[in-house]
């Protein structure tokens, strides 16, 4: 075999990489990249289960495993696996049950949505593709008289014959009588428990009608209905022992949730030991890259490539207690594509797949399931990278009785989607008044992250609009040019006041500005958001201020003139002034007026600074960090000044705390900021 080198380390030929393919047969005998996950067929078994089911969001390999299952213990499959399972984990490693069960298998991915006829028709249609092709495996148990001739036509020609009997048995048969006729049947046929049912994909047309009319969703997902009828004659058949296993995989779990509650005995979701059935660990993907690219042709070395694919698409931890995260398969593969691609020459730009992209009018539709105080919460911790505490094993259900989604329901759709993931127990430290035994999620990698920050400038796109001609935050490190940056700030403050979202106030302010500067940084800079400081290597939770510099500022105004009416918001000093405090007064007012003044007044109740430490050297980290003043903002002018300066020499002081961190210390290109955002107005001055 040809084998080639990369800095003295040899690899073999390169195979083809296997996009968008779910077909274990092919990829085995075309030489497709294979990452071999048989061992969890070993598992699986030894877990026993009876019905289980595995939730994995999009593209992370689920059917995949589907395939592995059928091939491994469908007996009429058993010459063919032997050659397919050939030097894989499982060959070596069989198990008791080995091609020992008749498969049943649905793919339920071809549900058509567009309206309750056609999407009836279509659900019928995959019912009947499933058991005709489990006829075309096995003709005797058929209850009709198969052809033999036209083989090339086959199953189009099984899958007519066995329509054609359902609609003799039935006017209008349904999936559920489809189904329990078909048990009925089999039960007479078959051994005991030597029945397996495997439904891929249970949930995607569900939910797709979700993601656009919750009101549909209920009525197709609603007990009684016909989706709950099919389940329950799978129920049935697992119950009188016709059927002994099965499997469900999907994404979401409200459809099964709220459709018949209890069905699954065993869910495999949030099992540490599936947490890496599905998707590529550290390793896989460097078995991959082995395998699929010409590394005498490629520049970057293995680990370059996997560290910056870990980036975009690690961090997924589907168990609490799982020891490793693992990466979106798809969007792995895509990764090396465009590397093959650019004929090695460049490592690709970070940018949104068009097959994995995410609609955003699904994730608007799954954002308005959400009761909307709990869902401006839940976008705002997410946006502002903030642990998200949740229980992702609750049941979540909607139904005429509960037609919204709470906080934690909410957060539990977007883990499940792959949004968020949960976070480790040596994460959880970093979190303030954490207990150990609570559930928190977090943005899993830059890809999720980058989504939440385009998916708030949708919502915003006046300010997307205003800031589209900012190109690059670079040249605004690079030269120094604060200019840059406060007109962005300017364009986006006075397109924000112009949106529904204003109304939310000057936190969601804060968050689309941050979001914007991430946007228009791009891959200029690893931009973070820090509220847990690492100072010195070390989480830690002060941030350089004296105890007493948490106190309010001292007022000199008295009791009764101190209240929220306008009139005594724009009070003029006093005239008794001594000319230290006039000079006084005068420097604080320059420093108020240098601010910017958006268009349109802000709903703003707290001051708020953020310190912005940006790195001119791209290679290197930036950083934005929080520093929130709890005062009343409607007060005397006098006060005003007095809470501004404060505020600065404050958010000042705290700046240069954070940046003593041993991974900013050293640089010499970091240049900072402190950005305030106090009664109304930006004030951005560099700190020298």
């Amino acid at each position: 075999m040809f084998e080639a080198s990369h800095n003295n380390e040899v690899y073999a030929m390169q195979k083809k990489l296997p996009e968008a393919m779910t077909d274990f047969k092919k990829i085995i005998e075309k030489n497709y990249a294979f990452v071999d996950k048989t061992r969890f067929l070993e598992v699986y078994e030894e877990s026993g289960t009876s019905v289980s089911m595995f939730l994995r969001p999009r593209r992370f390999g689920k059917t995949m495993f589907t395939e592995l299952l059928r091939y491994y213990y469908d007996i009429a499959l058993q010459e063919e696996a032997d050659l397919l399972f050939k030097g894989r984990y499982i060959a070596s490693h069989p198990t008791s049950l080995k091609n020992s069960y008749y498969v049943l298998q649905f793919d339920l991915s071809g549900v058509d949505t567009r309206s309750s006829e056609s999407m009836t028709r279509s659900f019928i249609k995959r019912v009947l593709i499933g058991i005709a092709d489990f006829y075309i495996r096995y003709p005797k148990f058929a209850p009709v008289s198969l052809p033999s001739d036209a083989p090339e036509r086959k199953n189009e020609i099984f899958l007519s014959a066995i329509s054609s009997y359902y609609k003799n048995i039935s006017e209008f048969p349904t999936p559920s009588v489809i189904m329990t006729d078909f048990l009925f049947r089999v039960k007479f046929l078959i051994p005991s428990r030597k029945l397996m049912v495997i439904i891929d994909e249970y949930d995607n047309f569900t939910n797709d009608i979700l993601s656009r009319d919750p009101g549909k969703f209920r009525e197709t997902a609603r007990k009684g209905g016909e989706l709950s009828a099919f389940f329950q004659a799978l129920r049935a058949g697992n119950q009188d022992h016709t059927i002994d296993k099965i499997y469900v995989t999907g994404v979401l779990p409200i459809t099964m949730d709220t459709t018949i509650s209890g069905f699954v005995s065993e869910n495999l979701t949030s099992d540490p030991q599936f947490n890496e059935m599905a998707g590529f660990t550290d390793d896989e993907v460097m078995d991959l890259l082995k395998q699929t690219m010409d590394f005498e042709k490629c520049p970057f070395s293995p680990e370059v490539l996997r560290e910056e694919m870990k980036k975009r698409y690690d961090g997924y931890r589907f168990a609490k207690y799982a020891k490793k995260t693992v990466y979106n398969a798809t969007m792995c593969l895509n990764f090396i594509k465009e590397v093959i691609g650019n004929d090695y020459q460049e490592i690709p730009s970070f940018k949104f797949f068009a097959n994995t992209n995410i609609d955003y009018d699904k994730l608007y539709g799954y954002f308005m399931l959400i009761d909307e105080q709990d869902r401006n919460q839940l976008i705002g911790d997410l946006i502002d990278r903030k642990p998200v505490r949740s229980n992702i094993g609750m049941a979540v259900k909607l139904t005429s009785e509960h037609e919204t989604l709470n906080y934690n329901e909410g957060s539990t759709i977007l883990y499940h989607l792959g949004f968020l993931t949960t976070m480790s127990e040596e994460e959880k430290k970093g979190i303030p008044n954490c207990s150990l035994s609570d559930e928190y999620l977090a943005i899993p990698n830059d890809y999720f992250w980058k989504l939440f920050a385009r998916f708030q400038m949708t919502r915003v796109p006046k300010v997307l609009h205003e800031i589209n001609n900012i190109k690059n935050l670079g040249m605004m490190a690079a030269s120094n040019d604060i200019s840059i940056l406060k007109n962005m700030l300017y364009r986006a403050a006075g397109g924000f006041t112009q949106t529904d979202v204003s109304r939310e106030g000057e936190n969601q302010l804060a968050l689309t500005i941050y979001t914007a500067i991430s946007v228009a940084a791009g891959n200029s800079f690893n931009l973070t958001k820090e509220y847990a400081i690492k100072h010195n290597g070390q989480y830690v939770f002060e941030d350089g201020l004296a105890e007493e510099e948490y106190l309010d500022v001292p007022e000199d105004e008295p009791e009764d003139q101190h209240n929220d009416t306008p009139e005594n918001a724009a009070q003029t000093p006093d005239s008794n002034e001594s000319p230290e405090e006039a000079q006084a007064r005068k420097e604080i007012e320059e420093f108020l007026n240098s601010g910017l003044t958006p268009d349109a007044s802000i709903d703003t109740i707290r001051g708020r600074a953020d310190l912005v430490a940006i790195n001119t050297n791209t290679k290197g980290p930036s950083y934005i960090f929080e520093f929130k003043y709890k005062r009343n903002t409607r007060s005397l002018e006098t006060t005003k000044l007095k809470v501004m300066k404060t505020l600065y020499e404050r958010a000042v002081k705290q700046l240069n705390f954070y940046v003593t961190d041993d991974n900013l210390r050293k640089v010499p290109s970091l240049h900072r900021y402190v950005i305030m955002f106090v009664y109304g107005k930006f004030l951005i001055k560099e700190v020298v």
